[in-house]
């Protein structure tokens, strides 16, 4: 289909925009802790800008300094003094070529830091923030109530000063509006609890106050959740009957997407889940209201994107984690480049798990340099050099596009099908966006003179180059009589019952790929419970639910020890029976091929699993760092 879509300009109110594409608000702790815009954090808009977005919406702003911080170095909107940090911002990203808006929030139940005083609509608390911190909300009073709608028309009011082109409130994903507009955390008894009527005061008491305190011709933006995605949540027929309220008070766009903290795999949805996953419920709002709906939610394929906008389905389309990944998204969308575009894998970890679930600014597993735009470029290297990659998985694939890019004579050895590991991570049509980014690299190194050699190979192939990097893999740990699970390619080639020993990543993904194709399917692992070594939040919470519903059998606190006729040996002696056993124990390291090819005098870098084993954002991480200065 075309993507011509895309580029179409559009209109927000007053707002005259180049395209259709708005860079979701993200929060990337990039601030000072006192909420003032920082150089990093210019740098990172102004480098969104220059990709081409008609919108950058900025990320989520504190509103006061009472109890609506929500995360370490946020952007703060609270008071004066923001705004000459904030008309910096706008004057950067501006000067770049695009519109530029800022998002408003009060944190409600959802503090990331913990600290109190918590204020929420009720008692009900988050139970991240409770078990880590002990901290339960305190229901607001309706002084506190009035006083925080005072604040978001003090923000909004700030956000007009610092010249941005629009202001938009936050009142999805369970912040503090949310806390109000939804059951399953509303329980108040007043009247801004019960009915829909109470339970949507706030929100249309906010709308008002920020449309009589800022011109009428300058707009004014609301991001709702089309539910929750509680049982006893925020139903999608009072999502539209408030999407047509806020119109009434004179907002000017709906942003729509969905879930809250809680149930994160909606809010931030992971690689298990269906791109576009709130399609559904903003299409029933903009069925009911005549101003542009904003559809949002990992639309990070452009094909995906242009459909939605082809189709009327939303009259723009919002992406986040996208545009972490590739900042150029939206040029090379536009010019059809897809497969030089850097997808987002959605897998969580480079922006949340390892980002700012552990106290970091925010990052990006694919994009190395998203944070410290404009610090690590790739140059010429002075003296080109002759340069072997040896392992075509995603760490030589970029190690070796990365020293092309340098000027070296690039040979990669490599002899299975470029991918490595994720080869047998793209069996499963699950992993479409892991299949999208091995698309990807294997076409940066077929677009660049990177000579490909499909031998495996040794220190004797090896000698005469002035720079070796192994980019091998992890070395798949063998387990008596059993194949390894990442062998397998066709679930053809196995019987049931099958015994996948290890219930780690690989084992668990093994295991609902057959699952799927219909196998009788039982994981075996050694710990207390699944995914135990340190795998990313999201996957570790929802994949043994993924499980279940496949119907994956599950034992843990087991040791497989072999394999033999009769199915899986126990550590206790004990036999499970199995027509096929699976070994997904884990990886090691083998330093054989680098040690002897040092001994030829070559300069050899270590990288990804060879060096020790990992995930993708190290793989990747790696070889930019060791490519870049080579």
């Amino acid at each position: 289909m075309t993507l011509q879509a895309l580029s179409r300009p559009g209109r927000i109110g007053s707002l005259d925009l180049k395209n259709r594409v708005i860079k979701s608000p993200q929060t990337t702790a990039l601030a000072n802790q006192d909420g003032t815009v920082t150089q990093r954090l210019v740098n990172h808009y102004k480098r969104l800008a220059e990709g081409g977005v008609g919108l950058i919406m900025v990320e989520y702003s504190y509103v006061d300094d009472d109890a609506s911080k929500s995360i370490h170095a946020q952007l703060g909107i609270s008071r004066r003094e923001h705004i000459p940090g904030l008309g910096w911002l706008v004057d950067e990203v501006h000067a770049a070529g695009a519109k530029i808006g800022i998002q408003l929030e009060h944190c409600g139940r959802q503090k990331f830091l913990g600290t109190a005083p918590i204020k929420a609509a009720s008692e009900v608390s988050w139970d991240y923030v409770e078990s880590q911190y002990g901290q339960r909300p305190a229901p607001m009073t309706e002084a506190e109530i009035a006083g925080v709608v005072a604040a978001f028309a003090d923000a909004a009011e700030r956000a007009y000063l610092a010249r941005f082109d629009m202001v938009e409130v936050h009142a999805g994903h369970g912040y503090l509006l949310t806390n109000f507009l939804s059951p399953h955390t509303n329980k108040r008894t007043d009247r801004y609890g019960g009915s829909f009527e109470n339970r949507a005061r706030l929100t249309l008491e906010v709308a008002a106050a920020i449309r009589a305190r800022i011109p009428r011709d300058f707009p004014l933006s609301f991001r709702l959740s089309v539910t929750d995605y509680e049982a006893d949540g925020i139903p999608i027929e009072e999502s539209v009957e408030l999407a047509r309220r806020l119109e009434e008070a004179g907002v000017d766009v709906i942003h729509a997407s969905g879930g809250h903290h809680a149930l994160m795999e909606y809010e931030v949805s992971p690689w298990y889940m269906p791109r576009a996953p709130h399609r559904w419920g903003w299409e029933k709002i903009k069925e009911a209201v005549s101003v542009p709906v904003i559809g949002s939610g990992s639309l990070v394929s452009p094909v995906v994107a242009a459909e939605i906008l082809e189709s009327g389905s939303a009259d723009f389309v919002s992406l986040g984690r996208a545009m972490l990944a590739d900042p150029d998204w939206t040029r090379k969308a536009q010019e059809g480049r897809l497969l030089d575009i850097v997808p987002c894998i959605r897998c969580n970890d480079g922006c949340l798990d390892r980002g700012l679930n552990v106290g970091r600014s925010t990052g990006c597993t694919v994009n190395p340099a998203m944070g410290e735009e404009y610090r690590y470029p790739v140059e010429p290297a002075p003296a080109p050099r002759r340069a072997a990659v040896v392992g075509g998985g995603p760490a030589g694939l970029r190690a070796a596009a990365v020293l092309a890019d340098r000027g070296h004579e690039v040979t990669l050895f490599e002899p299975g099908p470029l991918g490595g590991s994720l080869v047998a991570a793209t069996r499963s049509a699950r992993k479409q966006d892991l299949a999208d980014l091995r698309a990807h690299l294997v076409h940066q190194i077929e677009a660049r003179k990177v000579t490909v050699v499909a031998e495996r190979a040794d220190a004797a192939m090896l000698a005469g180059y002035d720079l070796v990097m192994v980019a091998t893999g992890g070395v798949a740990r063998p387990l008596d009589g059993a194949r390894h699970a990442r062998d397998l390619t066709d679930p053809g080639e196995v019987a049931s019952p099958v015994v996948v020993a290890g219930g780690g990543l690989t084992g668990v993904d093994t295991a609902l790929w057959l699952a799927d194709a219909g196998h009788d399917v039982t994981i075996v692992e050694a710990a207390p419970a699944l995914l135990a070594n340190r795998e990313v939040f999201t996957d570790a919470g929802a994949l043994p639910g993924l499980l279940v519903e496949a119907g994956v059998k599950v034992i843990t606190g087991t040791t497989v020890t072999g394999a033999d006729d009769g199915g899986a040996r126990t550590a206790d002696g004990g036999s499970i029976p199995a027509a096929t056993v699976l070994a997904a124990t884990g990886y090691t390291t083998d330093p054989a091929l680098a040690d002897a090819v040092r001994e030829t005098g070559a300069q050899v870098v270590v990288l990804g699993g060879a060096r020790r084993p990992g995930r993708v954002l190290d793989a990747l991480h790696d070889a930019f760092f060791a490519a870049r200065p080579a």
